[in-house]
């Protein structure tokens, strides 16, 4: 999701303080299971297998998913959080600008208006007491919302009504611990607010955004989507084939004594063409492969499996040759005999293709190189 910055600059809203930004871990999601017991499906592990801190987490990576100009999405839960778990900041102000309250509420059970009510309270004695300014959107974040909330949440009139009625029933447990005072500012506050700005959150929708976010498989380990097919190399040599694209000059200019310069030079001389194209097709198969895991899996995924193919082929590498040509080749015949560890979701899916272009991705980081210096 594209961050937006306000033209006042960035604002540290002082009720942000000293409440960690949530962190995906840094793990390799592993592959699901090929048979026996079928896999539990996300929602059966959203709400049957999560506790309050991994659904709040969980809502923070959807929300910075939607396509809402969020300047800044915070978690806020735990104690002291003053009826917002996560808030999604509109303006740089934070919470004393516009923003959109997400409550998030695990229970085994559907959520009842008796659970909402409480939050609501928090929601406007915070006002009140000049913590946050009144959010525009509240939205609810529960597994299930019961069929009584449900309508209630289509009904803002009758849902601000049954919000009252609750209030001032006898021994209600709503504000019992405000003051007289605080008690009639609540209750005159909720008259004049518009309970249209309290929301359900659909799960069927909440989950279709979040699998669209490299977390989602993380979290729900499934089988993969269907990989892309993978584009021809360009014509013209782009930015960042520049390092790999000279170590392969190299090659060419020790092996058949040249002074090739260019990729166009490259291309158009007989001894290298046709080696230099399935480079360039390597190449960029493998390139295909880091997009569609970073679309598709925690980014740890991709790096085990280029750091597993690196251990494959460094040793190799390291060999003496008589030259960088003898080298490159023995390199790429050790990718293609490798295996990716089958435990990573994404191996099903690496070519041998992929494996021979991770040695050119492994080139254009410096990890690997073919004309070492030592040989003539």
């Amino acid at each position: 999701m594209t961050e937006v910055t306000g033209a006042g600059g960035t604002v540290t809203v002082p009720s942000f303080e000293g409440i960690p930004e949530p962190k995906s871990p840094d793990v390799v999601v592993l592959a699901p299971r090929m048979q026996g017991v079928p896999l539990p499906t996300p929602e059966q592990v959203l709400r049957y297998d999560y506790s309050d801190a991994d659904w709040e987490d969980f809502t923070v990576e959807w929300v910075r998913a939607l396509g809402h100009p969020y300047v800044r999405v915070q978690r806020m839960g735990g104690a002291g959080d003053r009826g917002a778990d996560v808030a999604a900041c509109l303006t740089p102000a934070g919470t004393r600008g516009e923003w959109h309250c997400y409550q998030c509420k695990h229970y085994q059970a559907a959520l009842i208006p008796s659970d909402a009510w409480p939050e609501i309270v928090k929601i406007f004695v915070a006002k009140l007491r000049g913590i946050y300014e009144l959010p525009t959107r509240y939205i609810f974040v529960a597994p299930k919302i019961g069929t009584t909330l449900s309508r209630l949440l289509l009904d803002p009139e009758a849902m601000r009504d049954k919000f009252l009625e609750a209030w001032n029933k006898e021994k209600s447990t709503l504000g019992t611990d405000l003051d007289p005072t605080e008690r009639a500012q609540v209750e005159a506050f909720a008259r004049a607010t518009s309970f249209s700005m309290f929301q359900p959150a659909d799960m069927d929708w909440v989950l279709e955004i979040h699998s669209k976010t490299p977390h989602h498989a993380r979290r729900f380990p499934q089988q993969l989507p269907p990989r892309p097919a993978v584009e021809q190399p360009p014509s013209e040599q782009r930015a960042h084939e520049a390092v790999f694209v000279q170590k392969l000059l190299d090659v060419y200019n020790q092996k058949y004594g040249l002074t090739l310069q260019t990729l166009q030079e490259a291309r158009e001389h007989f001894a290298t063409k046709a080696h230099l194209v399935r480079q360039r097709e390597a190449y960029y198969s493998a390139e295909a492969l880091r997009v569609f895991a970073r679309e598709s899996v925690p980014l740890a995924n991709y790096r085990a499996i280029e750091d597993d193919l690196y251990q494959a082929v460094v040793d190799v590498a390291d060999g003496l040759y008589d030259g960088g040509f003898e080298r490159l080749r023995q390199v790429l015949i050790a990718a293609s005999n490798h295996q990716p560890n089958q435990a990573n979701v994404l191996a099903p899916v690496v070519t041998g293709l992929d494996r021979k272009g991770l040695c050119h991705h492994l080139a254009n980081d410096d990890r690997l190189t073919w004309c070492s210096g030592e040989e003539g």
